[in-house]
C-alpha cells in the first residue's frame, strides 16, 4: 500500500525527529544550513539533557547518549536519504530556530551569522518509564501523568492516598491542575458569600460556558435538593439554548455566577455539598469546557496571587512565548477590568496574525476545507463534541415541529432537541455526555459494537421513530469514531451517511486517532462535522489542551452548523474558550504534524505486524487487522497526480494499537517492566502505554466486557522512537513476565475422553 522509498524516507525521518529534541535546546542565529545532515550533526555537539530536572534523568543519560550516537551514525552513512528528507523536514527544522520567543535575547550582535547561543536545556521527552506521579512530559502544562505500575493504576482508580498524593498533575479533564485548584480556592475566598454555609466553585473559560454550567448544576443538584426527581423542562432553560444574552439567573438559587475577569475567566459558586461538587466535576469532565493551566496562571498573575505549588521543580515551560504573551495579556486584561471590552482568547502579539487564526488556517489546509471560517476551536477535544451536540440539537429544534398528533405545549422548548446516537464503542465521555438528561434530555441510543447487526438495528430504530412523528423521538445527531478507541474498528460511514440524509440528522465523526492526514472525511462528503482533540497527535508534545470542530461545506447540515456556530459567540465565534497561549503552543507543536504522522504510521504498522506474530500476544487490535479494514480503506486520504483520476494513497492506519497477552504471560508484570512512558492520553511524540479498560471503565468492567472490550487490554500509542528501540523494550518486558512456557491447547476428542474415563475407573 505504501511505496518502499516512502518507507525508507520515513525511517530516516524517525531518526531526524528524535534529533529534533536535542536541537530544540538551542538557538542558531542567521540562515540555517541547507544540509540536514549538518544541522543534525551540529545538534549532537551541544548538551541536551539536564540531570537537575529529575533524579531519574541521571540514570537515563548514558542510554540516551548511545541512542543519539546511533542516529548520528545513521545520518552519516545515509547522505542520499538525508538529502531526500530536505523538503520533508524543512518546516520542523526551521521551527526550532525561528520561532523561539527568546531568539532576540540570545544572539551575539557582533557575529550573528555564526554565533550559537545555548539556552537552558530542554528536557527530553519521556522515552522511558517515569516515577509515579511525574508529569508527562516534563512541563508545567503536561497533559499526562506517569502511572508506571499496574498497582498505581488501580490505586488511582480507587483513590488510594499513596497514589493520588504522589501525582503532580493529571489529564486536565480528570484531575484539576495545581494552578486551577489554587485559582478556585482563591475565588472562594475572594468572592464567597456571607451566608452560613460554605461554598465551592468551578472556573469556566467564557460567560456562556459559565451560564451553561450554572444551569447544569441547578438541574443536576439543586432540583433534586428541592425533591424534584426530573429536571424541570418547562421551567428550567435548555442548555443548548443558554447564552449570556438570554438567561436571567434566579435570585433564589444558591448556584451563582461571578465574573472573575471580564471576557476571560468566570466562576460558578455553589454550596460545598459533596453532590454539588460531583455535579460540577461532571460538567467539567463530560463537556470539556475547562480552564487550562495557562489561563489559570494568567488569572492568578493578573490578580496578584503568587503560585503556591508548581508541577516541575524549575517551573519549566517549553513554550516560553506564553510568558511574554502573558505580559501583554495582563495589560489588556487591565484595560478590560477598567471598563474595556476586549476579548482575550484571540489576541495578536506585536501586530502579527493571532495564533488561533493561524492554527485555524493550518487545520483548514489539513482538512481540505475552503477557509478557516469552517474551523472552530474549543478548549478541549471533548468540548468540540459538546459544541456539536448543542448545535445539532438547536438545528433539530429549528427544523422539526410537532404535528397535529401531538399536543403543542405553550413554551418554546416543547421540542427538546431530539435523541443522540453513539455508534460503535467510543471514548467513554462521549457516551456519558449524551446520557446526561441535563445535556441531552431526549436520551441516547447506544450501538456499542458498530457491526452489521447494529447497523440493521439502527435502521429499524430510525424507521420506528419516524413513524411516530415525534420530534423528541427522532435522532438529531450521531457520533462515531474513525477508528474507535480502543478497539480500532471502523464504522460503515457510507451507510451512515445515507441514513443521515434520509432521516435528517447530523453525522459527527471523531477522527482523533486517524487524523486529518490519514483519512478524507470532507471531500468525500461523508461527515457533516469532524471533531478532533488537538491535545493528542496534532500537538504531539503533550503540553497543551485544545479541540476543533471542522464543518463540511459539502453537506446541508455542515453548512447549517457553520452558520449556527458563528452566531453563538458575538465576541469571537471561532475561538470559544481556547486561550491564546494554548493556541500558540499547539501552533508551534504542530508545525511538523504531517511528518510525525507518517513516521508514526510506519512504526505502528511494523510494530503491529511484529506483535501479531509474537508468541506472547493473543490479539492485536489495529485497523489493518480489524474485520472492518475494508471500510477503513475507503476513507484513506489520497492525492491526485497531475490532475488525473489516479490517486496514490498517502494515509495510513494511525499510531494507535491495543494488545491482549496470552494467559501464560502476566500482564501486570509485563506492564510494570515495560520501559516506556505509561499514563493516560495518546498521540504523543513519545510512546505512551496504559491499561485502557482499567483507566476508563474500572467501575464498570462488566459494561466494557459486554461490548468485547477485555479488562486486561493494553493500549499502545506509538511515538517517534525507532522500531528497533521499541521492539527491544517490548521483548525485555515479555522475557520477564512469562509465568510458564506457552502451552498449545488442543481439543480433546470423544475417544480421548472415553479413554481417560476408563483409565480412572481402572485405577479405582
Amino acid at each position: 500500500m505504501i511505496r518502499s522509498n516512502v518507507l525508507l524516507r520515513r525511517s530516516a525521518a524517525s531518526a531526524f525527529f528524535q534529533a529534533q529534541q536535542a536541537r530544540r535546546s538551542f538557538i542558531v542565529s542567521g540562515a540555517v544550513s541547507n544540509s540536514i545532515s549538518r544541522r543534525v550533526r551540529s545538534s549532537f555537539s551541544i548538551a541536551t539533557t539536564s540531570s537537575s530536572l529529575f533524579p531519574c534523568r541521571q540514570q537515563q543519560q548514558q542510554q540516551e547518549d548511545a541512542t543519539l550516537h546511533h542516529h548520528q551514525q545513521q545520518f552519516s552513512s545515509a547522505p542520499a536519504i538525508v538529502d531526500d528528507l530536505e523538503e520533508l523536514t524543512t518546516a520542523a527544522a526551521n521551527l526550532s530556530h525561528t520561532s523561539s520567543p527568546l531568539h532576540h535575547n540570545h544572539i551575539n550582535k557582533k557575529n550573528a551569522a555564526t554565533t550559537v547561543s545555548v539556552l537552558p536545556s530542554l528536557p527530553p521527552l519521556p522515552t522511558h518509564s517515569q516515577p509515579l506521579g511525574y508529569p508527562l512530559p516534563t512541563d508545567e502544562h503536561a497533559c499526562s501523568v506517569s502511572l508506571p505500575t499496574w498497582s498505581s493504576v488501580v490505586g488511582y482508580e480507587e483513590g488510594t492516598p499513596s497514589v493520588t498524593n504522589a501525582m503532580l498533575c493529571g489529564y486536565p479533564r480528570f484531575v484539576y491542575h495545581p494552578y486551577v485548584k489554587q485559582l478556585m480556592a482563591w475565588i472562594v475566598q475572594a468572592y464567597g458569600s456571607n451566608n452560613t454555609y460554605k461554598e465551592d466553585c468551578l472556573v469556566l473559560p467564557s460567560k456562556d460556558a459559565a451560564y451553561r454550567c450554572q444551569v447544569f448544576i441547578q438541574q443536576a443538584w439543586e432540583a433534586k435538593q428541592q425533591q424534584q426527581q426530573q429536571p424541570p423542562s418547562t421551567t428550567s432553560p435548555d442548555i443548548a439554548l443558554v447564552s449570556h444574552a438570554n438567561i436571567s439567573p434566579s435570585s433564589s438559587s444558591r448556584v451563582r455566577l461571578v465574573e472573575v475577569t471580564p471576557n476571560f475567566c468566570y466562576a460558578v459558586l455553589f454550596p460545598a455539598d459533596p453532590e454539588a461538587t460531583r455535579a460540577a466535576k461532571a460538567y467539567w469532565q463530560h463537556t470539556g469546557e475547562l480552564v487550562s493551566s495557562r489561563r489559570a496562571f494568567t488569572t492568578l498573575q493578573q490578580h496578584g496571587v503568587p503560585l503556591n505549588k508548581t508541577v516541575t521543580p524549575e517551573q519549566f515551560v517549553c513554550h516560553q512565548a506564553h510568558l511574554e504573551q502573558t505580559q501583554q495579556m495582563q495589560q489588556n486584561l487591565g484595560d478590560s477590568v477598567n471598563g474595556g471590552t476586549k476579548h482575550m482568547d484571540n489576541l495578536s502579539l506585536n501586530g502579527s496574525t493571532a495564533p488561533a487564526t493561524q492554527l485555524r488556517q493550518r487545520i483548514a489546509q489539513w482538512a481540505n476545507v475552503p477557509s478557516a471560517d469552517h474551523v472552530f476551536l474549543t478548549p478541549s477535544g471533548m468540548s468540540a463534541i459538546y459544541t456539536v451536540l448543542r448545535s445539532a440539537r438547536r438545528r433539530h429544534m429549528a427544523d422539526h415541529k410537532f404535528t397535529s398528533n401531538h399536543q403543542e405545549q405553550s413554551n418554546d422548548n416543547t421540542n427538546n432537541g431530539g435523541r443522540s446516537v453513539v455508534y460503535g464503542f467510543p471514548y467513554l465521555d462521549t457516551l456519558k455526555m449524551c446520557g446526561r438528561p441535563e445535556l441531552c434530555p431526549c436520551g441516547v441510543s447506544f450501538f456499542g459494537k458498530g457491526n452489521a447487526q447494529d447497523l440493521q438495528q439502527l435502521k429499524d430504530l430510525l424507521a420506528a421513530q419516524k413513524a411516530t412523528n415525534d420530534p423528541n423521538a427522532a435522532v438529531s445527531v450521531l457520533f462515531t469514531e474513525v477508528p474507535s478507541n480502543p478497539l480500532l474498528h471502523c464504522p460503515d460511514l457510507v451507510q451512515l451517511r445515507e441514513l443521515a440524509d434520509e432521516y435528517d440528522f447530523v453525522l459527527a465523526v471523531d477522527d482523533t486517532i486517524s487524523g486529518f492526514v490519514n483519512v478524507d472525511l470532507m471531500d468525500s462528503g461523508l461527515a457533516d462535522v469532524v471533531c478532533t482533540s488537538l491535545t493528542k497527535q496534532v500537538s504531539g508534545r503533550g503540553d497543551a489542551i485544545a479541540g476543533s470542530c471542522v464543518v463540511n461545506n459539502h453537506t446541508k447540515a455542515g453548512q447549517w452548523l457553520q452558520q449556527d456556530l458563528m452566531q453563538q459567540d458575538s465576541h469571537n465565534p471561532h475561538v470559544n474558550g481556547l486561550y491564546c497561549p494554548d493556541a500558540l503552543a499547539i501552533l508551534r507543536n504542530s508545525a511538523d504534524f504531517e511528518q510525525r504522522v507518517w513516521i508514526m504510521n510506519h512504526t505502528a504498522e511494523v510494530m503491529a505486524d511484529w506483535l501479531k506474530e509474537h508468541p506472547d500476544v493473543e490479539r492485536v487490535y489495529y485497523p489493518k487487522f480489524s474485520p472492518s479494514v475494508d471500510l477503513y480503506h475507503r476513507l484513506l486520504k489520497g492525492q491526485s497526480k497531475n490532475g488525473g483520476d489516479n490517486k496514490t494513497k498517502l494515509g495510513g492506519y494511525g499510531g494507535l494499537l491495543s494488545i491482549v497477552l496470552h494467559p501464560h504471560v502476566c500482564q501486570r508484570t509485563f506492564y510494570d517492566a515495560l520501559d516506556v512512558a505509561k499514563g493516560p492520553s495518546l498521540g504523543t511524540n513519545f510512546t505512551l502505554v496504559c491499561p485502557y479498560t482499567l483507566l476508563a471503565h474500572y467501575h464498570e468492567l462488566d459494561f466494557a466486557v459486554q461490548y468485547d472490550v477485555p479488562p486486561n487490554l493494553l493500549r499502545v500509542s506509538i511515538g517517534l522512537e525507532s522500531v528497533e528501540e521499541l521492539q527491544n523494550k517490548f521483548s525485555a518486558a515479555f522475557a520477564t513476565s512469562r509465568l510458564y512456557p506457552k502451552v498449545t491447547m488442543t481439543t480433546t476428542t470423544t475417544t480421548t475422553k472415553d479413554a481417560m474415563v476408563d483409565n480412572i475407573q481402572n485405577r479405582r
